[in-house]
């Protein structure tokens, strides 16, 4: 059983009910924004984001700070239950987090300076760290914590010191400023003033929190409360608050980038003139249609189209062209698909669509194409010449080329009808 120094009983200890209330919410905050931390984390990972380190190394700090609020209202309750015969526990536990918690902060300044890090160097990091907060489970007068003796002041618990403490407290809260700096640094270079000053107004209140908590440790006692609780909830809220920014950030990059990408790709499988599919893509996809499957080709040649060029000009020519596309894709049903083939030819692949589906489809793009009307161009006749073939032959080339003799078909018969290959 540890020899008390001073026990000045529950009261003078200063175990409000309030007060350990609030220290138990305060670990209810902080286990629920580690447990979200981490959610973002994976998230992060799993869509191989160029942050997920960055994001690890928080969730790592975070909980590490979860660990230092939990082993205080473990302080607490020893207190309120008089049993001081495992005190030093939770004190060792919290005092260990401390150092957890400023070796994350070396790792995520690492990272952040170059997402690269060898994983070796960011082992030796946490295994420095690890090393150093085992000491808090050593007991000798030349170390942190002399012996198992401890006191009981109006403020809290407080551990038999050795020799090592002060300067090991003084380089912990050195070491805070040195990264705390660096991250300032690196905040503001990466995404301007907003983060910069959440990362500043956050390493700030854990800064004199920890200050604070440093000289209370040593046996002055500015507050009659441990303020580094309330830094590490700030820091945590400052760190969720920063990760659903970068995360909102990143989705929108993302929608912004896959928009990006299919309008690029639209405009590779797409005619810029007409809008409809390009050759190459309705090829492509004929080339993959599975076995068996049914359907058919329309070839659709336009009647007297270079009259139309040479009477109103190459521009009525194209905007004749658009017209026509807008008919066709307005005609065809969604799992059709609808190419400009060259000039003033169309290819339609007809899904599931045998001679008399076709006849109906043909029938309406006819009746669509005679109401085209287009500036500038009086009594204009829009007719076509169209041959389908249904889907027969081993290569569906070779159902184009029956869909090809059947268009020649349809003009010798006298043109703006649908002849059958």
């Amino acid at each position: 059983m540890p020899n008390e120094i001073v026990v000045a009983g529950l009261a003078g200890a200063g175990v409000d009910t309030w007060t350990l209330w609030i220290k138990i919410m305060a670990v209810g905050a902080t286990a629920t924004l580690s447990a979200l931390m981490l959610v973002f984390t994976v998230a992060l990972y799993r869509h191989r984001d160029r942050e997920a380190s960055v994001a690890l190394h928080f969730s790592v700090a975070n909980l590490c700070a979860t660990a230092y609020v939990a082993g205080d209202i473990g302080v607490r309750l020893c207190l309120l239950e008089n049993d001081l015969r495992h005190v030093m526990i939770p004190y060792r536990l919290s005092l260990s987090a401390v150092v957890m918690a400023l070796a994350s902060l070396f790792a995520l300044h690492r990272v952040l300076a170059s997402r690269i890090v060898a994983t070796r160097r960011l082992g030796a990091i946490y295994g420095t760290g690890a090393l150093i907060a085992g000491l808090f489970w050593v007991d000798h007068p030349l170390l942190i914590i002399a012996s198992e003796r401890y006191r009981v002041t109006n403020v809290g618990v407080f551990a038999d010191y050795g020799t090592l403490a002060a300067p090991f407290y003084a380089g912990c809260l050195i070491a805070l400023v040195v990264v705390s700096i660096g991250m300032l640094r690196q905040a503001f270079r990466a995404r301007g003033r907003l983060l910069w000053r959440m990362t500043m107004f956050g390493f700030a209140v854990f800064f004199l929190a920890g200050l604070h908590d440093m000289f209370r440790e040593l046996g002055l006692e500015l507050l009659p409360f441990s303020g580094l609780t309330l830094g590490c909830a700030v820091f945590q809220i400052g760190a969720f608050a920063t990760m659903v920014l970068h995360y909102s950030h990143t989705l929108r990059e993302r929608a912004h980038h896959d928009h990006q990408l299919r309008r690029l790709e639209d405009r590779v499988i797409r005619d810029p003139l007409s809008g409809l599919f390009n050759r190459a893509h309705l090829e492509q996809r004929l080339d993959h249609l599975p076995p068996g499957m049914g359907g058919g080709l329309l070839f659709i040649d336009l009647d007297h189209f270079k009259g139309v060029n040479d009477r109103f000009g190459h521009d009525h020519g194209d905007q004749l062209i658009r017209a026509v596309a807008d008919a066709i894709r307005r005609t065809v049903r969604e799992q059709d698909i609808a190419c400009r083939w060259g000039g003033d030819e169309f290819v339609v692949y007809l899904a599931d669509a045998d001679e008399a589906a076709a006849r109906v489809v043909v029938e309406r793009l006819l009746r669509a194409f005679r109401h085209l009307q287009l500036d500038g161009t009086p009594n204009l006749d829009v007719g076509a010449s169209v041959g389908f073939a249904a889907l027969r032959d081993e290569d569906w080339r070779a159902t184009l080329q029956r869909a090809d003799q059947a268009l020649y078909q349809a003009k010798a018969e006298g043109r703006n009808r649908l002849a059958v290959g």
